[in-house]
């Protein structure tokens, strides 16, 4: 299955949420992540959700240097921020940790979680906007199917 992506920035949160099914490869991702940035609501610092548990990484070793090399040259875009991934499976775990270690001298955090409401109440100081984030989470799944 192709890669099927959406997104919603929440300025009021400082957030951007990804949500992604199908199969992930790395020319697919940056294309989305390009999308993005053209967003007239994206702004640099902004914080990631970034729901991975329903997709499959076609991304061998390289590719992933291939983000990385991406990211970095996109830093001052980026700017400094928390990025949270949930994952599932083994391999997403492997695949976001290998991800994080290569950008660990960014200006970013990186954490992998398997659940949306550990990864928003890390990204957010306000417990009660989990809940409202959720449904956001929950609006997207349905976008992507």
């Amino acid at each position: 299955m192709s890669l099927k992506s959406a997104y919603r920035i929440i300025p009021l949160h400082n957030l951007i949420i990804e949500f992604h099914k199908g199969n992930l490869d790395v020319d697919s991702y940056i294309r989305f992540k390009q999308k993005t940035f053209n967003d007239k609501n994206f702004k640099t610092g902004l914080n990631y959700f970034i729901h991975f548990k329903n997709i499959t990484f076609l991304a061998p070793q390289e590719d992933i240097e291939k983000f990385v090399n991406f990211i970095k040259n996109n830093a001052p875009k980026l700017g400094k921020r928390k990025v949270a991934f949930v994952t599932s499976t083994p391999n997403q775990v492997v695949k976001t940790t290998i991800y994080k270690t290569m950008l660990a001298d960014n200006d970013q955090q990186v954490a992998v979680f398997s659940t949306n409401d550990n990864a928003l109440n890390w990204l957010t100081s306000n417990p009660l906007n989990t809940l409202e984030l959720i449904e956001v989470v929950k609006s997207l799944a349905k976008e992507v199917e």
